[in-house]
């Protein structure tokens, strides 16, 4: 990441929310934002248009949510406008494809949507995501947003899109809402992105790794069936070794 700064978690706030004063103290730094969150809590947008509140009224079936991985909290990183930040609360909404920031203010827990424009990449649970919101992947219908960076390999590297498809249900006369966990994959090689959703996609971009192809799905029927994204990440690496 290029001309990319450390900042302070503190600072973070500020320069996505605020912007309007340089701080030198840390600890004044924390007390200000803890009241600015506090002041602003209730409002549907915040005061600039830096970002908007992340609401979610899902009444949802057992345990589906919306989230990667999970609807809790989780310690991450990012870059956002050419800036790195380290240790904030992160979730990943995959329905909506959005970031979100959380911070405890003083009576409130706040959460806020991040400008994706601004999002370079951000990492959760070890894994790294990257906005790939290119005029060059228009041309093949991506979904676009963002990708997990799963495999940078010898001569190719390896996205994740992962998303959630919502249902509605009605359960005695009470709507309700189900979310399904879905994939999309693409393969950078040669300066092109190409989606490799079905066996002829890949085939298509690797023709000489045909036989190879043809063996790994013969032999992990099973993990396909499973684990969709697992299957194809040790695809992915399996070739690249090769």
């Amino acid at each position: 990441m290029k001309n990319i700064k450390k900042k302070s978690i503190p600072l973070l706030f500020f320069g996505i929310f605020l912007n309007i004063f340089t701080i030198h103290s840390q600890s004044s730094n924390e007390i200000l934002v803890s009241k600015w969150f506090d002041k602003s809590a209730g409002k549907e947008t915040l005061p600039i248009s830096n970002g908007k509140f992340h609401l979610n009224f899902d009444k949802t079936v057992g345990n589906a949510n919306r989230y990667y991985n999970s609807e809790e909290l989780t310690k991450g990183s990012l870059g956002y406008d050419s800036q790195e930040y380290f240790e904030v609360n992160l979730k990943y909404d995959i329905y909506k494809d959005e970031i979100i920031l959380t911070s405890q203010g003083e009576s409130n827990l706040i959460e806020v949507n991040l400008i994706k424009e601004k999002i370079q990449y951000f990492k959760l649970n070890e894994k790294k995501f990257v906005n790939l919101n290119t005029d060059n992947l228009l041309s093949i219908n991506f979904r676009g947003g963002y990708y997990e960076e799963n495999l940078i390999g010898k001569n190719f590297t390896f996205y994740i899109k992962h998303y959630k498809e919502k249902k509605e249900i009605i359960k005695s006369d009470v709507l309700y809402i189900d979310y399904t966990y879905r994939h999309e994959f693409i393969l950078f090689r040669k300066g092109t992105y190409t989606i490799i959703n079905t066996k002829g996609q890949l085939l298509k971009v690797l023709p000489n790794d045909k036989k190879k192809i043809n063996d790994y799905y013969l032999m992990n029927r099973n993990l396909r069936k499973e684990n969709e994204a697992k299957f194809m990440e040790n695809l992915m690496r399996y070739i690249n070794n090769i």
